[in-house]
């Protein structure tokens, strides 16, 4: 009797001691590559993003930042009223264990940014493809911040409260997903949780979204902000076991069955559920949806029953860059069967929509200086903005993420644009200012545009490689004359190097 009860109490205690640790369910495996930002191991380094020694990231992961601040920053009084003074790209790194503990939630290493003195917005992100659209996903990650007021002008880099927050400044802290696989974090697109702090405490943060594509990209977002006095000497930020699950397939809930009785139910007998959405009637038989806050392509596909592919089709000349919509857009559901006109009235007949194109674009390391990429040793890069327009004005305008490009402003009619480019920083660009080009119907234009460290940070255009979506657009390809011209004169250049030896060798030789 004595062990039985010394056994059960064990029970007791080992049951005590399960229900006072938190457990969150994940209901399928992490989809994400390196979560628990392990890989790699203590003591060997992570690489640099881009080159740039001060952008070190877990791999499979991928650091955005601004370098320059945007329009709604606030300047601190101390700038008088130049935010430039106090902004900075933050410096990314990781965190071991034996450095500091309270830093890593589990295992062996965290990823950390900061901005010393200065403001930032910056984050992570990650793509993960192999997404069955319609999969309802939840991406969960832990998140620790450090912001420290110094305690007076005369201790300005010291911070009064050790490692712990003092004073902390708002660090606007979200994550998100993209469920169409975009690559921008400040795209409208992109489903955020609510903001929220987490000063030396490791918080939880999660969000949910339907895949709309077969890629989806998680989030991870801070903007250090302060209009006081004093800057803030630590603004720093750890991250640590993030995870993207699936829940499932998301699909339309059924509405219940109407009442039997003919009488009115009372407000006891009234159904809970929400009606299906009615479609608006237009003028000309259409029937559309009018675009309400929080709505997506392919929610409004599954609320009306439509396949994506025919409200895509249906909307082609209206969607945005990567089927983008906009609150109050009308989303055209269905549309009559044109009626065939008698043929006692003779109608004019009809002038064709000229087909559509599309123009793509991409950054990349002009490493040798030709202006001509070579996929092989000449990389993306990202954080170069391209701005397409016309005569009319703004038509496009893209920031490369240095991974998905190149990319394309798609439903284009033919007309006469113009391609520039406004270069990262500490890069320069290999061409003149900007660039004019035509497009023809149907046809598509690459551009890429090469830049190189140090060079020119004028805008520029890129080098334009036409191509064509039928053979009667086969005049618009490019001539192979100026790449001959160009390899006639690098021969030439290397036939007179050759003679400029070899004639003083004869000289001497006939010396002898």
């Amino acid at each position: 009797m004595k062990y039985l009860r010394i056994g059960w109490i064990a029970m007791a205690a080992l049951l005590l001691l399960g229900l006072q640790r938190p457990v969150y369910s994940q209901e399928g495996p992490n989809l994400l590559r390196n979560g628990d930002f392990e890989e790699g191991g203590p003591g060997q380094a992570w690489p640099f993003q881009d080159g740039i020694p001060e952008v070190q990231v877990a791999p499979g992961w991928r650091a955005f930042y601004l370098d320059n601040p945007p329009p709604y920053a606030v300047a601190p009084n101390y700038c008088g009223g130049d935010v430039r003074c106090a902004w900075g790209r933050p410096e990314f790194r990781g965190v071991a264990t034996y450095e500091f503990a309270n830093r890593v939630r589990s295992g062996q290493l965290s990823q950390k940014y900061f901005s010393w003195n200065r403001q930032h917005e910056a984050g992570l992100y990650q793509q993960v493809s192999g997404i069955q659209p319609g999969t309802r996903l939840r991406f969960s990650v832990w998140i620790q911040t450090w912001s420290c007021k110094p305690a007076s002008s005369e201790t300005w880099n010291i911070c009064p409260t050790g490692d712990r927050s003092n004073n902390p400044a708002p660090m606007h802290i979200w994550v998100g997903i993209d469920p169409t696989g975009g690559t921008n974090w400040a795209a409208p697109t992109v489903v955020r949780s609510p903001e929220g702090d987490a000063w030396d405490n490791w918080t939880l943060f999660q969000v949910e979204a339907v895949a709309q594509s077969d890629k989806v990209t998680v989030f991870i977002h801070s903007r250090a902000d302060w209009t006081d006095v004093e800057p803030r000497i630590n603004n720093d930020v750890y991250i640590d076991d993030a995870s993207l699950v699936a829940l499932g397939r998301a699909t339309p809930t059924p509405l219940p069955p109407p009442p039997t009785s003919a009488s009115t139910p009372t407000a006891a007998q009234q159904p809970s559920w929400t009606p299906a959405p009615q479609p608006t009637p237009r003028p000309d038989g259409c029937r559309v949806h009018i675009v309400q806050s929080g709505d997506t392509l392919f929610g409004i596909a599954l609320q009306y029953g439509i396949p994506l592919e025919d409200l895509e089709r249906l909307n082609a000349g209206s969607l945005g860059p990567n089927k983008m919509i906009f609150v109050g857009q009308e989303i055209v559901l269905s549309c009559p069967t044109a009626t065939p006109t008698p043929a006692a009235t003779p109608t004019p007949e009809a002038t064709p929509t000229p087909q559509s194109g599309q123009v793509c674009v991409l950054a990349f390391h002009d490493r040798n200086g030709d202006g001509v990429r070579q996929p092989e040793t000449e990389e993306l890069l990202p954080n170069a903005v391209i701005v397409l327009s016309n005569a009319g004005g703004l038509v496009g305008q893209y920031t490369t993420d240095g991974i998905s490009e190149p990319y394309c402003f798609p439903g284009l009619q033919p007309d006469a644009y113009q391609v520039a480019a406004q270069p990262p920083a500490g890069y320069g660009v290999n061409g003149p200012a900007q660039l004019a080009l035509a497009l023809a119907p149907g046809g598509q234009l690459e551009a890429a545009v090469p830049l190189q460290r140090g060079a020119s940070t004028g805008v520029t255009p890129a080098v334009v490689l036409p191509t064509v979506a039928s053979e009667e657009s086969s005049a618009a390809r490019p001539s192979i004359w100026p790449q001959v011209l160009r390899w006639g004169a690098r021969i030439g250049g290397i036939l007179l190097v050759i003679l400029a030896v070899l004639i003083p060798v004869r000289w001497l030789l006939s010396r002898r």
